[in-house]
């Protein structure tokens, strides 16, 4: 899911009235507060009922859960709209590039938390508490995560395999039980291989989770949870490194809710023998 303003700016799958009510709202933000649905119904040249269904086509529960939303997604749209001025160019300093890094790391991470839905790691959270391992399926840079989500999977009493060779993860595609549980990591989706594999595992029955950028793609389709995270169209906005920054984050919170399921002592107990035995 984008972010609610850009869902608002792009009018994908709009109405001619709901592109007039997300004109009127883009324009007019400022008077939002004090507006009621049917004063801006009248403003929009709709109903009362047709704001109620627009707040509800975006994913609230009604006008007054979408108003909060927006107004504040707006003022933080307004404090530095998402746009150009983000690229690095060669006229750069070390010190705008600071700035912008920054920037972009925080975008990412407040655009990610913003399409994240709390059901998805529920449902996450009961196909994991079935298993005991985790299967990871991702290529290049993703495999990056992989590890590192694979690392607090065991703490959290989770046996992960990770293999960074595509032939090693066809080959366990093929032999995972049914009660393992495949985590794909791909930022568009639609990588062939990783494709091929799901597919596999969709006809096996082993459950699929898949952390992407593209929540429409054809992995996605055949997953049982996705997590979708923000990215960037460009290289000169870090791109690839957006996606990762913004999947690990969203592993560190499937994380934390595995940990609130784990046996506290023994955690304590892993933890202290860990210290004892291993320096970082």
């Amino acid at each position: 899911m984008k972010g609610l303003i850009s869902q608002l700016q792009e009018q994908k799958g709009f109405s001619e009235s709901e592109r007039t009510i997300a004109d009127f709202l883009l324009a007019n933000f400022r008077m939002l507060p004090s507006m009621s649905t049917r004063q801006l119904a009248k403003e929009t040249f709709t109903s009362s009922a047709a704001i109620v269904r627009f707040s509800q086509k975006l994913g609230f529960g009604g006008y007054s859960e979408f108003r909060v939303k927006f107004l504040a997604d707006m003022m933080q749209y307004m404090e530095r709209p998402h746009g150009d001025e983000l690229a690095m160019t060669d006229r750069d300093s070390v010190h705008s590039l600071l700035d912008k890094v920054t920037s972009i790391s925080i975008d990412a991470l407040k655009e990610t938390r913003s399409m994240l839905e709390p059901g998805d790691f529920v449902r996450a959270l009961a196909i994991l508490n079935k298993t005991a391992h985790v299967d990871f399926y991702a290529m290049d840079n993703n495999l990056d995560i992989a590890n590192m989500a694979a690392t607090s999977f065991i703490m959290a009493n989770k046996c992960s395999t990770v293999h960074p060779a595509m032939t090693m993860q066809y080959l366990q595609a093929t032999g995972a039980p049914k009660e393992h549980v495949a985590f794909f990591i791909s930022r568009t989706g639609e990588n062939r291989m990783l494709l091929d594999i799901a597919h596999l595992l969709k006809l096996r029955g082993n459950p699929i989770m898949l952390l992407t950028a593209s929540p429409q793609s054809s992995i996605a389709a055949m997953a049982d949870v996705v997590f979708p995270v923000a990215t960037a169209k460009s290289m000169e906005e870090l791109g690839p490194r957006v996606f990762l920054l913004g999947a690990k984050y969203v592993m560190d919170i499937l994380f934390a809710v595995l940990m609130t399921r784990v046996d506290y002592h023994s955690a304590q107990q892993k933890e202290a023998w860990l210290g004892k035995h291993f320096y970082y």
